[in-house]
């Protein structure tokens, strides 16, 4: 599934409670927030499907939730966003470890 089809947007970082929406720029962006891609399947489209955030690797403090991931972004934009292994975490892949249990990848502006 595309990415863009899970009304993607870039996030800044503001404070452990704030954060901005209007971020244009993968360079400028702190992390992602973007629809489950299992819930929003399941539930036929947005209505009661929960956001997933992930924020990038040395732009948010360690203990911000959610943690623990951290993800290295890659790409000029959300259409061929690639997490790839960073230099502290090396975390590829997304694993929601409540709720629906969701684990997957974004690759070349799909989450797989």
């Amino acid at each position: 599934m595309k990415l863009i089809l899970l009304e993607p947007r870039l996030l800044k970082y503001i404070d452990n409670i704030n954060f901005r929406t209007d971020i244009q720029n993968l360079d400028d962006a702190d992390g992602i927030i973007f629809l489950c891609p299992k819930c929003l399947i399941e539930n036929k489209g947005s209505i009661g499907t929960h956001s997933i955030i992930c924020w990038f690797e040395d732009c948010v403090p360690d203990d911000i939730d959610p943690k623990p991931g951290r993800w290295t972004p890659q790409g000029h934009d959300l259409t061929d966003l690639t997490f790839v292994p960073g230099i502290k975490h090396q975390a590829v892949s997304i694993k929601l470890t409540s709720g629906c249990m969701w684990h997957g990848f974004i690759r070349n502006g799909e989450v797989i």
